[in-house]
């Protein structure tokens, strides 16, 4: 996926994208978390409910 598909992907499209970023930002560890850090604007509530999602899915609570 390229960057300018962003904006008209569905979530099948989106998912692996996202999983694959996720992984790797962990690998990073501290140094992608900061780069993030960085890029989000204090108060996105599109990130927020993102993130809380993300959170969830980590937790095992939302089932496939």
């Amino acid at each position: 996926m390229i960057t300018p598909n962003l904006e008209t992907a569905d979530a099948d499209a989106l998912a692996p994208v996202l999983l694959a970023a996720i992984q790797r930002l962990g690998q990073l560890g501290r140094i992608g978390a900061v780069a993030l850090s960085r890029i989000v604007d204090d108060g996105d509530a599109h990130f927020d409910e993102g993130a809380s999602w993300i959170t969830d899915v980590a937790a095992g609570d939302i089932p496939a």
